[in-house]
């Protein structure tokens, strides 16, 4: 029968894999309440200004949301130490990486992506038609000198996660300098800092410091990690004002909702929530540290809100084992780590549950 066939650069996008829910659980193994460890969100839940913000705006859902997000642009400017109009608020960083392929990329457009990296910017440049090129790894961090010694005039953007999801490595200020500087300056560099605000390391830079001064570079934010709204869906690319100009010619004029634009700016103004997630989230990744070691595994310094941990050759049945004792990681087939394991820190009381049950898988 004939159908109506999509373009060829679409036939070769991969479907995105993701993690598992906490509702297919309960229908596998009827646990009523498992814990979820697999998709890095929150372990205090959502901001609780957040919250009240949206409940205040209930009554006016019937009405369209600020195209402009002027009042969302304007928290974030204040958060990100910028100027609202070098911010562009969108659906999740997915749809800023949607809207920097669409604005940036011809059919045949060369893209540079680490090889064991976010899925979505691989997916995204696809949908564009777009020739993406792969670049190594080295040390479980993306290798800077792999991608200059790969750049070109062809090369049209180039994406990296700082710090990188799923390994957890962060690129420090010589590293993202000798970057910025090694690339050519048509050359959109797009740095995803999803999980910026939980580095430790005193030598980080964020990309936000850039812009001012390299034209060329773009930071995308998002608020579903760090302020616990990831099912609000908020996300953010900062960078210089002609790149947001550009970025505001395709934007869907309603692309933020109304409980998404007041939760996002009560959110930015929380600073003791994101205080207590910071502090419960290096407390937990230190308590996992010290357990995985107690357990005679190995693990990749993390610094984000998740870590990766070695399990060997059985990764795959731990990993089913946790399911059936209502625990769900993250398997790290996908990225073709199959001896690992990605762990999202949660409360104590999770963490203490998942270090029990893999004990006694071990």
């Amino acid at each position: 029968m004939k159908e109506p066939k999509p373009t060829s650069w679409i036939r070769k996008i991969p479907p995105y894999v993701p993690g598992m829910s906490k509702d297919s659980i309960t229908e596998r193994y009827g646990i009523a309440d498992p814990i979820k460890l697999a998709s890095n969100e929150n372990a205090l839940g959502p901001s609780p200004k957040a919250v009240e913000a949206m409940e205040d705006v209930g009554l006016r859902m019937h009405l369209y949301p600020d195209p402009e997000a002027v009042g969302l642009r304007t928290s974030a400017a204040a958060f990100f130490r910028c100027r609202p109009e070098q911010i562009i608020a969108g659906n999740g960083s997915d749809e800023i990486i949607d809207l920097l392929c669409r604005a940036y990329l011809e059919p045949g457009d060369e893209v540079m992506i680490p090889n064991c990296t976010f899925s979505y910017y691989r997916i995204a440049s696809l949908v564009c038609g777009a020739d993406v090129l792969s670049t190594s790894m080295r040390d479980n961090a993306i290798w800077i000198d792999d991608i200059l010694g790969k750049v070109s005039a062809k090369t049209k953007i180039i994406f990296i996660a700082n710090p990188n999801n799923p390994t957890g490595t962060c690129l420090n200020r010589d590293d993202i300098m000798k970057l910025v500087s090694g690339i050519p300056a048509e050359t959109l560099l797009v740095i995803d800092e999803a999980y910026a605000a939980f580095v430790r390391r005193k030598d980080f830079i964020r990309a936000t410091d850039l812009i001012s001064e390299h034209g060329n570079v773009a930071a995308a934010y998002t608020l579903s990690k760090s302020h616990g709204l990831a099912g609000v869906r908020i996300g953010f690319c900062i960078a210089a004002e002609s790149i947001i100009r550009t970025l505001n010619r395709i934007k869907p004029p309603f692309n933020m909702n109304i409980l998404a634009l007041k939760a996002g700016e009560a959110a930015l103004k929380d600073e003791e929530f994101l205080a207590r997630t910071l502090e419960i989230t290096w407390q937990g990744l230190d308590y996992l540290y010290e357990q995985i070691e107690r357990l005679g595994l190995s693990y990749i310094p993390s610094q984000t809100n998740f870590v990766l941990i070695k399990i060997g050759g059985r990764c795959r049945e731990v990993f089913e084992g946790l399911l059936k004792r209502g625990i769900i990681t993250r398997s790290m087939t996908s990225f073709g780590l199959d001896e690992y394991l990605r762990v999202t820190v949660g409360l104590p009381w999770e963490n203490e549950a998942f270090i029990e049950a893999l004990s006694g898988l071990l």
